[in-house]
């Protein structure tokens, strides 16, 4: 069988297309690259936490879904392929197993459904992914982040989850966490995050900031990042992301923190040129051990060295020359890098060699 050989091709990504690029956009635009003869239906996500159905915010979901009339998605601020076709579907927002069945029929012929010929790729599951799941004919489940102890998910979403891994196809994690839970229930292909080089390009000038990008969410250490701001007071920080957590407003506070919202994928770039030492502030729990950030890659390749808390999945490549781990807050004076060897860490760590990878093993379970 060829990849090729499939009547439709179904993806659910965990995050919209508007939201910063991560692992999930990157794999499903060469996805679309790779499939130029067909069209690639990429449902807005659908969530993993239960709506109470008695809440203004559960009806104002359903309208939400109404008001967009099933339409392609509109105004994405980040790239978008010819035949991908976003989709932003009526749904009821209730994760059981009744509304997953409701949602499969309400969604189906949105989505271009073909049962029994479909590929299907998901990076998250909950009941109505998994009425898809199991009606297509090859399953690709690609795992970011140690689900399994995201203190925000409730039991019954985690047997989803399991059930998902046990009879997929194929499963993908970013991080050996997750292998080591799940590695009872299928063979896991640890494929971790990468990098575009030809994204980003060395401007040396004007280089003045402590910068962090990325969402503000649950998973930041926010005791260890006003430590920090607080012991460097002469530095000047740039936060660049979504607030999804309202501890984030404390750091930004802070008189020597400059505070940008969310950027597209093409204005990168321009704000790593601004940095010249990049953050990872993350909490180290039993969920963070396994989040393998995206941004890792992405300052190293802008040139910017990187001070990280002691996350596993960052730590493996801790060198003195341009990654340094910190556990706890540190003064940042006088601390210099000389980025020595940190082309050969990016070039084995591209985009380009992980794709490879992703699709070799896709075609060997197809035959």
């Amino acid at each position: 069988m060829n990849i090729s050989d499939f009547d439709s091709y179904t993806f659910f990504p965990g995050q919209h297309w508007s939201h910063t690029w991560e692992r999930q956009h990157e794999l499903i635009t060469r996805f679309a690259n790779w499939l130029t003869g067909s069209d690639l239906y990429v449902c807005s996500p659908l969530g993993l936490i239960n709506h109470n159905p008695l809440s203004k915010d559960f009806f104002s979901r359903i309208g939400h879904y109404i008001r967009s009339q099933q339409s392609e998605i509109t105004g994405t601020q980040n790239p978008v392929r010819s035949n991908m076709k976003l989709k932003n579907v009526l749904h009821v927002p209730l994760h059981s197993s009744l509304t997953g069945k409701i949602n499969y029929n309400l969604m189906k012929r949105c989505l271009r459904f073909s049962p029994k010929n479909n590929f299907f790729w998901s990076t998250y599951m909950n009941p109505t992914v998994y009425e898809f799941f199991k009606r297509s004919r090859f399953r690709v489940y690609d795992i970011a982040e140690r689900r399994s102890k995201n203190p925000l998910l409730t039991p019954r979403i985690l047997e989803w989850e399991k059930r998902a891994v046990a009879e997929a196809d194929i499963v993908f994690a970013d991080n050996m966490a997750t292998i080591g839970d799940y590695e009872s229930l299928n063979d896991i292909i640890y494929l971790p995050q990468g990098v575009n080089i030809d994204t980003f390009y060395e401007l040396v000038d004007n280089r003045e900031y402590i910068g962090y990008i990325g969402n503000l969410h649950f998973a930041i250490d926010y005791d260890f990042l006003a430590k920090l701001i607080e012991l460097n007071k002469i530095e000047e920080f740039l936060i660049i992301g979504g607030i999804l957590d309202d501890r984030a407003a404390s750091i930004l506070s802070y008189p020597n923190v400059k505070y940008i919202p969310q950027i597209s994928k093409r204005e990168l770039n321009q704000y790593l040129a601004k940095m010249k030492i990049g953050l990872i502030p993350y909490a180290v729990n039993e969920h963070t051990v396994g989040v393998y950030p995206t941004k890792l890659f992405e300052y190293l390749a802008a040139n910017v060295p990187v001070l990280s808390t002691p996350l596993p999945e960052v730590k493996q490549y801790e060198n003195k020359e341009y990654l340094k781990i910190m556990e706890s807050p540190i003064s940042l004076a006088g601390l210099s890098f000389t980025m020595k060897g940190k082309d050969r860490l990016i070039e084995a760590n591209t985009w380009d060699k992980r794709w490879e990878l992703y699709q070799n093993e896709i075609l060997r379970c197809l035959k």
